[in-house]
């Protein structure tokens, strides 16, 4: 690929579901086909199943995939587990009703079973319905197989499902094994491994898109199900020793950050070679200096990509803006931040 690598901002891939609405349009001002129920805009997406694009610069229109296969390591960084593919998946999600209870493989199940790849995920909660919940791992710690197959077969699962009430600005991580659902009245960010991999487990009895009742998954999650309750399910970012970036969580394959800035700046901070980064503005904007020679404009809800080898990245803040930076599981992400007024 010609042009050197450079930041970028990126066009979601847009993903109809049975449990979706329209939130993504009136809340998160993303475009959607009319009369059709979206539940998912892939932000940053490396899949087969579906490939986000390049929005900005000489390289607009651009799959991502394309991307990675022409930077390579210059892209993905050092710690990438491979030079040609992205290796984070960035979704928003807009829960219209719940979504089917299900679980993911890890690393060690997708070793031994055929087709599996290891799904570990973080929701940030950005919008939520009075009383929304999330499901996340068992009521107790004595379910066994059999008591599992037996309730699934009796119709009885939700009995044995552990809900928890969330909020705006929580966040759940969902380790793989976990049993979990996102239930209606939730809209989050989902930063995950490059991974679609879903066994599913309860579906409440509906249809798919196609009219047919969608399919179970029951042998593949008792594979990899972890069949007790999860002992911290709700967390806040914590503050670090970089005034102005909060630790978002540090999971085993990625790492999440958040910067907010309350007054206008110039903003930049090195980027770690061994990673990319992901910028996700949640509110306010971002101006963000491409390293060509021109300039990135983030919108709230919208996404860039910062090449591993890039060095560092420069931005303007115009008004109070806050923005989620993820990679890889690297020490620290926002290093050696600087601010000028």
């Amino acid at each position: 690929m010609k042009t050197s690598p450079h930041i970028v901002r990126m066009r979601p891939h847009l993903v109809e579901k049975v449990w979706g609405g329209r939130r993504l349009e009136e809340r998160f001002g993303k475009k959607l086909s009319p009369d059709l129920s979206y539940g998912e805009a892939w932000e940053i997406a490396d899949l087969e199943q579906g490939q986000s694009c390049v929005d900005s610069g000489p390289l607009a229109g651009l799959p991502l995939r394309a991307l990675a296969e022409g930077w390579e390591r210059a892209l993905v960084g050092r710690k990438a587990p491979r030079s040609d593919r992205f290796p984070l998946l960035v979704k928003l999600l807009d829960a219209s009703k719940d979504l089917s209870v299900q679980v993911h493989p890890g690393p060690e199940d997708a070793a031994r079973m055929e087709g599996a790849h290891s799904k570990e995920e973080t929701w940030l909660i950005l919008d939520v319905d009075d009383g929304a919940e999330i499901i996340h791992g068992l009521v107790g710690d004595e379910v066994t197989r059999a008591d599992f197959q037996s309730a699934v077969s009796d119709g009885k699962l939700e009995e044995l499902l552990h809900r928890v009430a969330v909020s705006s600005g929580d966040i759940v991580d969902v380790v793989p094994g976990t049993i979990h659902a996102i239930c209606a009245g939730v809209a989050l960010l989902e930063i995950q491994e490059p991974s679609d991999t879903t066994y599913r487990v309860y579906d409440y009895d509906r249809p798919g898109l196609d009219g047919k009742p969608r399919q179970l998954h029951i042998d593949e999650a008792l594979k990899v199900a972890n069949l007790s309750r999860s002992p911290t399910v709700v967390t806040r970012p914590m503050p670090t020793d970089s005034e102005h970036v909060d630790l978002v969580t540090a999971a085993s394959s990625y790492r999440i950050e958040r910067l907010q800035l309350d007054k206008p700046a110039r903003v930049s901070w090195k980027v770690d070679p061994d990673s990319p980064q992901i910028l996700h503005v949640l509110d306010g904007e971002l101006s963000v200096e491409d390293g060509i020679g021109g300039q990135v404009e983030l919108q709230a809800y919208q996404s860039a990509i910062v090449p591993a080898l890039i060095g560092s990245v420069h931005a303007e803040i115009r008004q109070p803006t806050t923005v989620v930076v993820a990679g890889l599981a690297v020490e620290e992400l926002i290093r050696g931040v600087r601010l000028d007024k």
